[in-house]
């Protein structure tokens, strides 16, 4: 009889999934407009999932993949492993002596923030001069992977530097801020080719970056597959710590945005870079698993309870 009970609740709940899985995703939005759909009350919808039956997910936009990009992203993956063996499972080249290296703008403030206020505690208030002009500056960034002896000692974190994309020219004007003829710091707006000389790298088809690199041990610098966010860790791991620190402030200038970015940099930690080196290897072995494609979330492999406790003492640190 209790088996009879057990299958009965079974076939109860598949007609359930089914019920509430016809309700196109358009409509899943918010409980409300999910009930709606249902014809039931949004608190049903609650219950649900306190109880587990439902969960709440925040999709993203995924690069759009062609057949070629698809196949770029294979190739580049077999690249980085050994060849597979009979048995047992593959296993990838240590990357040791990789750097990756990128470029990403930074904004001084968010457009919305989330904060912890109390019941009677008043909203804060946050203003711009204009949405259209916001104040930024791009950076670039160089990271490998860290370094240690055959003791385990570490001997570079790898962390090789940023570089902000400013310059400083003297104002020509007075104003309630400065003086005329005070240095004030710019952000390069046009981030063209001979700009990006001056930094420490350079496409790998321009004859003077090329020269250099050969005149220094020869330094082979290669693109990654376009649309593949994914395979770069400053994407993984960096650029999102750095910019969760410097968002831990109210800035008002370009010259407190560039110190709190490099500030941020400093507090990135060895164990965060040595973990998202190993997601990389994770998502490489999703993107084989997919045939090249990109439907997947980056696999966290990152002990998060260490690295949340390193940057909880972070912040105690910097208050």
């Amino acid at each position: 009889m209790s088996g009879a009970k057990n299958l009965g609740k079974l076939v109860l709940s598949h007609k359930r999934d089914e019920w509430l899985q016809s309700v196109p995703l358009y409509k899943r939005t918010t409980e409300r407009s999910y009930a709606a759909a249902l014809k039931v009350s949004h608190g049903f919808l609650h219950n649900l999932k306190k109880k587990g039956r439902l969960r709440t997910h925040t999709s993203t936009n995924h690069p759009s993949l062609t057949s070629n990009h698809k196949l770029a992203r294979l190739k580049w993956a077999l690249g980085h492993i050994h060849p597979i063996p009979p048995v047992g499972d593959l296993t990838f080249m240590d990357m040791q002596q990789v750097i990756h290296i990128d470029e990403k703008w930074f904004y001084m403030n968010p457009e919305t923030r989330r904060f912890y206020l109390l019941l009677k505690e008043e909203n804060p208030y946050r203003f711009q001069q204009s949405k259209r002009y916001k104040i930024k500056a791009m950076f670039m960034w160089m990271i490998g992977k860290p370094l240690y002896d055959i003791n385990g000692n570490m001997l570079h974190d790898g962390k090789y530097g940023i570089f902000p994309f400013t310059y400083q020219q003297r104002a020509k004007k007075k104003s309630k801020n400065r003086d005329v003829g005070v240095l004030e710091t710019k952000a390069v707006q046009s981030v063209t080719k001979e700009k990006i000389r001056k930094m420490p790298h350079q496409i790998p088809r321009d004859e003077e970056f090329i020269a250099a690199c050969i005149a220094n041990g020869n330094i082979q610098m290669v693109f990654q597959p376009v649309q593949s966010s994914d395979l770069n860790v400053l994407d993984l791991g960096l650029f999102k710590v750095i910019q969760s620190l410097q968002y831990q402030s109210f800035l008002t200038t370009i010259d407190e945005l560039i110190e709190k970015v490099y500030e941020a940099y400093e507090w990135f930690n060895l164990i965060v870079n040595k973990y998202t080196w190993i997601t990389l290897q994770s998502v490489m072995k999703k993107i084989l698993e997919k045939e090249g494609g990109n439907n997947f979330n980056p696999p966290h492999m990152a002990r998060k309870d260490q690295i949340n406790a390193e940057y909880s003492q972070m912040e105690v640190d910097a208050d």
